[in-house]
């Protein structure tokens, strides 16, 4: 692996039909994750994305998290939040390829995440797009 920073774990989410995770990449600060949706009913479902986090107001009150690497897409707003930068529970999910919000819940990490494979599984889904 090269001399990319991960974070050690993910942050989990859930809709009713979605799974999100969420993985930390670089430092804490640069605000950068790869996401990955499960369950989506397109050719997007199980893909990882990267992502930067983007103020959606003037007073950065809110934030977007936004990938320019969906096909067909110049840029998509995978999750938006609804409060303050360093608050992720009022997070809204459209699951990319699909025009429909859902609101989205914490959910319980598993015990055997492996940040270097979601990484690897990332760069692996990149070159095959």
């Amino acid at each position: 692996m090269s001399d990319v920073k991960l974070g050690k774990y993910p942050q989990i989410y859930k809709t009713s039909d979605y799974k999100v995770t969420m993985l930390r990449i670089g430092d804490a600060d640069d605000k950068t994750f790869l996401i990955k949706v499960d369950g989506v009913d397109n050719d997007f479902d199980g893909q990882i994305y990267f992502h930067e986090t983007k103020c959606h107001d003037t007073r950065c009150s809110s934030y977007v998290m936004e990938t320019k690497e969906i096909p067909g897409k110049a840029k998509w707003w995978t999750i938006q939040s609804t409060s303050s930068w360093s608050d992720f529970d009022n997070l809204t999910l459209f699951a990319p390829g699909i025009d429909q919000r859902a609101n989205l819940t914490k959910s319980d990490r598993p015990d055997d995440f492996d940040a270097n494979a979601f990484y690897q599984e990332y760069l692996a889904q990149k070159t095959m797009r």
